[in-house]
């Protein structure tokens, strides 16, 4: 028996629950009573009014109430406009205020203020109500980006997060332009998933967070994919000359830079860049040169080594040059002093030889000759100390003839 009483309670209560939303909807037709939100999305901080519009003839009164029924425990506060009587009820706050012409006004709004609204007007002919959602919509903030991975090598797995308040949509971006296929992005766009990373996944990422009202771009983050050394090489002159500068510089393809040292013929040196200079070679400078790279994220090493020569030649002193042009200046005098005296003794004894010659028409050289010649023909006669006095008489006598 106490089953349907309790029944029929529950039957009674329906019955003018939906007897209201009738005539609720009767009354919003009818009389086209509405509430419209300004601005339409609401921010939070910032103010709201619930306008109430298509209100026919005086208001004699009009109650605001926090929920979708006009419950006496759900009233804001109920207003009569000319008494200026205004009555508080369970769920105002001191934020909402209201306007002659019915309106409900919330300032500094918070994220609990958002919900169901419902206003009951009361004119000379007739009344209504009217049931509004109220969103409170609150700026993205704090899009950042993080990984779990901060140096990350050649195929591991790489995740980045987008981390933001707000939000209801993520997109990312890589280099300014949209993600290349082949990524991997969770349900809600938070998360960036590089299965197997490689260098061509290199570049700058942002997510931009947005929601209705306002919307946020991340500070880039760059992915630098950690590779290394490979293609080490040493590069310079095999061979140098006496005196020469030499230049060797060792390179190798790695992120990061990789660290460098140096051996000479096994012998670890102190110098720690990627470039071997010597101002000027010598046959000390002869030898093995040998390079290692290491990187200091990837933990790998690699060594080459090549052999230099430099040649034989080496250059004088300053006193053996001194010495040689000395000697070279000596031999240079002598052979003009040569020459000069050659010069003097022809024009002294050849020179007359040949104007003798020219005055008989013989050549010199022909009289030397015959000389000999003659004495073969003509053997000298041996004289007598008086040979010179013998004139022969006739002779003489013909001479005085004359």
């Amino acid at each position: 028996m106490a089953r349907e009483k309790v029944t029929g309670a529950q039957t009674l209560c329906m019955r003018r629950y939906l007897l209201t939303v009738c005539l609720s909807v009767w009354m919003d037709s009818a009389h086209g009573i509405g509430v419209q939100l300004i601005p339409q999305y609401p921010v939070v901080s910032q103010s709201v009014t619930l306008s109430v519009t298509g209100v026919t003839g005086t208001i004699r009164q009009f109650s605001w109430y926090k929920g979708s029924s006009v419950d006496a425990n759900n009233q804001i506060f109920n207003v009569i406009p000319s008494l200026n009587s205004v009555t508080n009820g369970r769920q105002y706050f001191p934020r909402a205020s209201h306007f002659p012409n019915g309106s409900l006004q919330i300032s500094g709004l918070v994220p609990t203020d958002q919900g169901n609204y419902t206003v009951f007007i009361q004119t000379g002919e007739t009344t209504a109500q009217h049931t509004v959602l109220l969103t409170v919509d609150e700026p993205v903030t704090s899009s950042v980006i993080s990984t779990n991975n901060k140096e990350p090598q050649e195929n591991e797995k790489v995740t980045l997060t987008c981390s933001t308040n707000n939000a209801e949509k993520i997109l990312w971006s890589k280099n300014g332009v949209s993600l290349p296929p082949g990524l991997i992005l969770s349900a809600d766009n938070k998360t960036l998933t590089f299965s197997s990373v490689s260098r061509s996944d290199n570049g700058q990422y942002r997510c931009e967070a947005s929601n209705t009202i306002s919307k946020i771009i991340s500070d880039p983050n760059t992915l630098t994919i950690n590779y290394g050394p490979q293609n080490l090489k040493i590069t310079g002159s095999l061979q140098v000359t006496y005196g020469n500068p030499m230049l060797l510089e060792c390179s190798a393809d790695s992120v990061p830079t990789p660290t460098y040292q140096w051996k000479f013929n096994w012998t670890l040196l102190e110098l720690q860049n990627n470039l071997w200079h010597i101002q000027q070679a010598t046959s000390k400078n002869v030898g093995y040169y040998t390079c290692t790279v290491t990187n200091s994220v990837t933990k790998l090493s690699l060594e080459t080594s090549i052999y230099v020569t430099v040649n034989n030649f080496e250059p004088l002193s300053d006193n053996y040059a001194v010495i040689l042009a000395a000697i070279v200046c000596g031999c240079i005098l002598g052979s003009v002093l040569i020459i000069c005296a050659t010069f003097l003794l022809y024009k002294r004894y050849v020179v007359p030889l040949k104007g003798q010659s020219g005055d008989r028409g013989e050549d010199p050289y022909q009289i030397y000759h015959n000389i000999s010649n003659t004495l073969v023909a003509h053997p000298e006669k041996e004289e007598t100390p008086y040979v010179g006095l013998d004139y022969s008489s006739q002779n003489m006598y013909s001479d005085l003839k004359l």
